[in-house]
Order: structure tokens, then sequence, then C-alpha cells
């Protein structure tokens, strides 16, 4: 239907609230992974893993998306996927380890708040079971059952999880690695596990799986067994006590020597090499794999793997061979290769597992799934460089889709930084602007509460993004304490303005300790203005004004502008302004068409002429398609918009079968009219992606050759989708 608007308003405004879109001629690639994802992927993290002499390697991850937690690889590949290890109870774990005949997985059973029943498969209300689900080596999805072992009902294996311990809830935690299994190892007729919870390590039979006994042994962590049956223990650094490795024989007792660290080394796993060395993977200052030898009579480090600072020597960040970044799980096979998994991260989304010789340092192999909860963006001054939130790609668009990136480098450094937002408080998305010729990285958080603000300089810093800025509507709790010296109440920005990257007392801007209205809209324009959409309360215009002398942009309370909200949004919560021609993008609700769950942005889409003079005209209004009554994360309705070129993009939070759309839908209207111009799904090599997390989850762009360029959040296979569509 059509009606007229206010006088205020001279143009016929067409409302379209349903349609049908036909499918665009497109190409879909992907940034961030190894595979596509339909049949398998490389998972998001890594917490440990365990390589057989042959050099097939088994990963195990506490929290794992698409429920990769436990993965089997060989020669470069995902062979396979255990399952049964995400959902209906199932939790991932810190330790995994194998014999000749079975593979054993840690992990955690919950009963998803009480809601889960069956004394034979789930804890009861209240607590946790932490234990160990064994499969066969040969088949690593089917369960190897034993007498009074849980699981059966759901996506549980019958009979093959074992208890070790029941825990009340609040003992345990996903993230909290120390209420968990944290290492294990097995040989064909025992199996040890560590318990840090209650400073033990554990005994099983590998074939009954009953309790053969208990050792007493502190803060125990990753596990080995060497060739003459005694078990080498790395001890976990809880609380302020150091670092130590120790030898236990077949008693439990400890036998020397010891093997002490220094504080700079951060020791995160362990094994052996056939000449009988001990590796070590550190994760401190030199994030290198540590040689130790001489270990029968005076264990000592003879050597190291690795460039000596990892990631961040030479130029900092740049990624290469032999620059591991957090080393957390290591291996090696009969032949001597290293496989060694690091993952540098801010909020997961990182596994780099590598292969190499040994003696020769030469790379066998490579895997990524770096890609968690983030968007990407392109240099506005060459849209073949890609930025993440914590990753640089390189683009060559000349090569077959999902074969066009090449990771480069990696913009966090929390050696030198380590108050950078990214570290300290949940980060997901990233803009980039060049604003002055200066590369700006804009980073929000899933909900767009804090806009965070970094600046780039390659000849001192290299690839990493120095905390410049960070904007928050009021003031941010953090068990930490981050930030230091922020205000106590209300909205502020902070600027880096003596170029420490530290937040410094006096280097806040506070607006008289007052919390900013409610909002999920930010936009930085291309003039490096940033744009606050309240969902009731109007729209803010943070003006630019230049650099300070350390190269930070600025910004602040004394230089805003203010507009009021339409009147025909009962709330907005995206936009996009183009300054050049002084257009306004907004999305939101009315009475009529609300967001079906609280995170997406609602269906409606305007757009308004001349948005800073007194003759503002409403252009269009549009009423997105989507589905009324959805319920809850995968509700099917539009999370929010990007404009480039001549088209607007408009994601989908989940699929529907009312509607006919897959997850990673994208609706496209003209820019100019609002009508609809045609949608793009995944294809069937990517197969199903995630729910949209992030609010600002899609960014698209115009290249100078007229084709579109659309990134896309993927979650759930560790990665980001790129479409590509020439009109």
């Amino acid at each position: 239907m059509c009606r007229k608007m206010k006088p205020f308003f001279v143009l016929l405004v067409c409302i379209i609230t349903g349609f049908a879109s036909e499918k665009l001629n497109y190409t879909v690639g992907w940034i961030g992974n190894t595979y596509p994802g339909a049949k398998r992927h490389v998972p998001q993290d890594i917490d440990a893993i365990c390589v057989l002499p042959d050099g097939t390697v088994f990963s195990n991850v506490h929290w794992e998306e698409g429920g990769a937690n436990c993965t089997m690889f060989r020669n470069g590949e995902v062979v396979a996927i255990a399952g049964h290890t995400h959902g209906w109870g199932n939790q991932g774990g810190y330790a995994v380890a194998a014999n000749s005949k079975y593979l054993f997985i840690g992990g955690r059973m919950n009963n998803e708040g009480g809601n889960l029943q069956d004394p034979n498969t789930w804890p009861p209300k209240g607590f946790d079971w932490v234990g160990v689900s064994r499969r066969f080596l040969t088949n690593i999805q089917k369960g190897a059952s034993f007498p009074n072992g849980k699981g059966g009902k759901g996506d549980t294996l019958k009979q093959a999880f074992l208890v070790v311990d029941e825990l009340p809830v609040e003992q345990g935690s996903l993230d909290n690695r120390f209420k968990n299994i944290t290492g294990m190892a097995a040989s064909e007729n025992r199996l040890y596990v560590s318990c840090p919870y209650d400073g033990t390590i554990k005994i099983f039979d590998t074939e009954s799986m009953e309790r053969l006994g208990v050792w007493k042994v502190e803060r125990s962590g990753p596990l080995i067994l060497d060739k003459n049956g005694y078990l080498w223990v790395l001890q976990e650094p809880i609380g302020n006590q150091r670092q130590s490795i120790i030898r236990l024989n077949q008693n439990g007792e400890i036998v020397s020597p010891k093997i002490d660290f220094a504080p700079n080394v951060v020791p995160k796993a362990i094994a052996l090499t056939p000449k009988n060395e001990l590796l070590v993977a550190d994760a401190g200052i030199n994030q290198q794999i540590l040689i130790f030898g001489n270990l029968d009579k005076n264990p000592r480090q003879i050597d190291a793997f690795g460039e000596k600072g990892g990631i961040f020597s030479g130029v900092p960040g740049r990624f290469g061979d032999r620059r591991f970044n957090d080393p957390v799980a290591v291996g090696c096979d009969n032949s001597g290769n290293i496989y060694v998994a690091h993952h540098g991260c801010t909020g997961g989304g990182s596994t780099i597992l590598e292969s190499y010789n040994l003696s020769s340092g030469k790379l066998n192999w490579r895997l990524f799934g770096l890609e968690f909860v983030d968007m990407a963006d392109v240099d506005p001054i060459d849209d073949t460089e890609v930025f993440t939130k914590e990753e640089h790609f390189k683009l060559d668009y000349s090569k077959k889709p999902g074969e066009q990136w090449a990771y480069i480098g990696y913009t966090v450094n929390k050696f030198k930084f380590p108050e950078d937002p990214r570290l300290n408080i949940w980060s997901a998305g990233a803009w980039v602007r060049r604003i002055n010729n200066n590369r700006i990285l804009f980073v929000l958080d899933m909900n767009s509460e804090r806009l965070q603000i970094y600046k780039f300089n390659e000849k001192t810093d290299g690839e990493i993004a120095i905390p410049s800025g960070l904007y928050s509507g009021r003031y941010i709790k953090t068990k930490t304490g981050f930030p230091s010296y922020q205000p106590a109440k209300g909205e502020w920005f902070w600027r880096d303005s003596n170029g420490n990257g530290k937040f410094d007392s006096d280097e806040f801007m506070s607006n008289d300790l007052k919390d900013a209205p409610y909002s999920q809209g930010f936009w930085v324009d291309e003039l490096g203005n940033i744009w606050q959409a309240f969902e009731t309360a109007g729209i803010r215009k943070f003006v630019f004004q230049g650099f300070d002398k350390f190269n930070n942009p600025i910004w602040g309370f004394n230089r805003v502008e203010f507009f009021q909200k339409p009147s025909e949004f009962k709330q907005v919560k995206r936009l996009r302004y183009l300054p050049e021609k002084d257009v306004m993008f907004l999305g939101g609700t009315t009475d009529e068409h609300k967001n079906q769950h609280w995170k997406p942005m609602g269906p409606v889409i305007a757009r308004y002429d001349n948005w800073s003079s007194p003759n503002r005209k409403l252009r269009w209004i549009i009423t997105a398609p989507y589905e009324v009554g959805s319920k809850g994360h995968s509700s099917c309705e539009p999370m929010g918009f990007d404009v480039a070129g001549d088209y607007i993009f408009v994601p989908y939070t989940g699929a529907s079968k009312a509607m006919k759309f897959s997850t990673g839908h994208i609706e496209v209207f003209r820019a100019d009219t609002g009508e609809s111009v045609g949608f793009m799904e995944p294809s069937a090599e990517i197969g199903e992606i995630g729910l949209q997390d992030i609010r600002e989850c899609l960014r698209a762009v115009k290249r100078k050759n007229g084709e579109y360029v659309i990134f896309l959040e993927e979650d759930y296979k560790a990665k980001i989708l790129v479409y590509q569509w020439k009109p």
C-alpha cells in the first residue's frame, strides 16, 4: 500500500511488507578456515593434542561451536570428528589420550539446568560429571562401552562415559580449566587422569574402566608416559605457585630430578621425542618449544624450536613458519615430526595446527580455524587488505572462492599492550577506515555497546593494532577491574593522550556522570564521524576533530550533534550515513513490525535524503520479510544491514522453512528505491552456517571493478563467509 507522509516530507512513500525475491548470480567463499564446512572444518580452538607413533593427531577443546571438540588429523587433513561432545549435556575438555585400542576424550557432562533427566545418562540436578568418553580407535565416533559406563539417551553414546568425579555446578565452568580434567596419559592397561580440583591423579584400568588407585599430586596438569613407565606431570600455575615438571614412578612417588621454570616461562604442554627428549610448549615471552635432554640424570634445556619471541619477533604480529602464537599443545611421532597447536586470540577462534620436521625445521603441513564471533572489513584504499578484530588477511580475487585468502598477521600484542581492550572485554567484529590517510581499526563488542579504536605504526609495531581510544556508555564491570581509572559513573571516552598504550588516570573524558541512553547501533562514516543510534532517544554524532601529536583520532562530548528520532520508527537500532550525499539509512521497529528476538534489528528500513538540512526528506521506507512469531535466537528476521554502492544488504539471523530461507540468507535491495533485487545463500559445499550473533554481522563493499564483496559472520565452522556479486 502507499500513503502520504506528513507535510514535512514531500515524497510519496511505499511500504513493502512482504515479497518473494529471486536468487542472484554470485559466488560464495570464505576466509579463516582450511575447509568450507559442509563435510569438515578445522575446529575453532585446540586445548590439547595427543599424537600416535604414525603421526595421527587427536585434539580436544572445551568449547567448539560446530561440535568438533575432538578431531582426528592425519597428513595435514581432517580425517574424522568424534562427535557426541557438544550438546545434550556433552561438553568437550582439556585432555585427550590414546593407546593402541582406545581413544580417551576428557570432558564434562551436565543436565542443562535439570532439564535432562536420566540417572544412567546425566548427573542429578545441581551437579556436573567430569569424566572420560572412551571410543574405539578404529572408529572414534563409536563408543567403547563398559560396565557402569554412563550414556544412552539423547545424543550420548551408550555406557561409554566414565564418571571420574561428580562436582557441584558452582564448582564447574566451561572456561575454568582447573575445575576440569587437565591431563591424561594411557598405556595398554592403565589410564592416568589429572584432577587439579581435588589435587589428585586417578588411575583406571583401560578395559574395565574401574578405578585402581589415587595419587595425591597437587596442581596436576598435562601428563605423558615414557618408555620406562614413568609418568611425567606438568604442574599447573594455580595461584602464584611456580610451575614445575615432576616424574612419578609406578607407585606414585616423585623421582628426582625435578624441572623448575623461570618466571618468564609459561609451560602449557609436554611431549617426548623418539630420542627421549622432553618437549615443553612455552607460551611465555619466548613463544617456543623448549627441548630438554639428559632426562634420566639431570634434565636441562638443550635447545628450542621456533623463532624466539614467536609471532612477536622481527616484524611484530607477522605470521610465518615457526612463528608461534601462544603454543598450547605439542606432540611428536616416531619419525621425529613435531606437531604444535597454537591459538593466540582474544575470544576464541584461533586454531593453527602445524607439523614440522624437528631436525630440519621444515614445515610439513598447516591447518587453520581462525574465526569466531568476528567480522571482516577491507582497507578503503586497498580492497585486497582485509582485517578482522585481530587478524590481517590478504585476498587474491583471481583465485577461486575459498582459496583467495592468505593469513598475514595477528594484530594483538599481549606483551607490549596488556591493556588492549580486546584482551580484557569481549570483542566482536571490525570496521576499517582511512581518516586523513591514517588506517584506523574500529572494534565493537557483540552487542554494540562499546567502540574500540586502534591505530597502526608499521615502523615501530609491524602488524599490531595499537590501542588508541575507547568509548563506553557506562561503567564497565570486569573481574580484573579493567580499565583502570575509568569514571565510576556515566559514559566516557578514553584516548591514549601520552602514546603509551595504557589507560592512565588523566586520559578520560566523561559526560556529567550520566549513562548514555540504551543503544545498539554505531557507525563510523568515511570522514571519521562516529554515529550512535539510541533506540528511542534520537541519534548522536561525535564530530571527528583531527589527530593529536601521537596520531590518535580525537572525539569528545564537546563536539556533538543531536538528531531527533524520526516519527516513522518506534525504535532505531541500526544506521548508515553517507556524508558525500547527506543520506541516512535507518533500521528498526514500528508498533506493527517488531523484532522477534531481543538481539535483531527489526524489519523496518528507511532512507532519508538531505539528512542534515532543514528540508530533510524521507525517500522510502520498507518492511523487509520476516517470520512473525519465530522465537529465540534462531528467529528468522533481519539482524541489521549495510550499504555499498547502489545496494543495501540485509543479513538474517536464522533459517525458516515457512519462508524457505536457509542460514546465511542475505536479502538485497536497491538503495535508491528500496525495491527488492534478490537474495544470496551459502553454497552446498559450505552447507549450514551458524546463527548470527553479532549485531553488526555483515559488511559490504563495492570494488572499483563494480563487483560487490559481502562478508558475513559464520561462527559454526570457524570462518567468515565471502559473497561476491557483480550486477
